[in-house]
């Protein structure tokens, strides 16, 4: 990971994100039923930019580009992932939990309780890598309406319900 700098999103860095997010999906062509993510719409530069406005959305710089981002926003005593992507290439090199670690450090710098996200099961890029940084998978009793709401907002939007989770890391 050697010259891989992690620092706070600025809007002119929000063009290149949705090209980051297009090549990331191209994981999913290697998992059976979820191919056609890797050919959906990603997030618009103009949303990243209502992120980055706020504080919290961050990049990660290799060579004077932008190879990944995290955006995430605070919602009552969480911050929220809303999306890690890595670019294609450097996938599997510690960049996702570096950008990972630092939502981690400004969620407690703004004394949040937690980090949430939603995510697939049982894919290792997925529900397993933020397993073994310690977010556990929230039971359906568990899981908070604002968390739900997300879930059932993903499944409208054509994700299959089954394969979704919700997940939380208490700080």
């Amino acid at each position: 990971m050697a010259g891989i700098s992690i620092r706070a999103a600025t809007s002119d860095d929000a063009p290149s994100l949705p090209e980051i997010e297009s090549a990331a999906a191209k994981a999913f062509l290697s998992v059976p039923g979820l191919e056609w993510i890797a050919g959906e719409a990603p997030m618009s530069a103009d949303s990243h930019r209502i992120y980055i406005a706020e504080g919290s959305v961050w990049v990660a710089m290799k060579d004077g580009r932008c190879i990944g981002f995290l955006t995430s926003a605070i919602f009552d005593d969480a911050l929220h992932i809303i999306e890690l992507s890595v670019a294609d290439g450097y996938q599997g090199q510690g960049v996702g939990r570096r950008l990972m670690e630092t939502a981690r450090e400004y969620a407690a710098e703004k004394h949040r309780q937690a980090l949430t996200l939603t995510t697939f099961r049982d894919l290792p890029f997925n529900e397993n890598f933020y397993h073994n940084m310690g977010y556990q998978t929230l039971e359906s009793a568990e899981i908070p309406n604002r968390l739900a709401d997300i879930l059932t907002a993903e499944i409208e939007n054509g994700l299959p319900g089954n394969r979704r989770c919700a997940m939380r890391l208490t700080l």
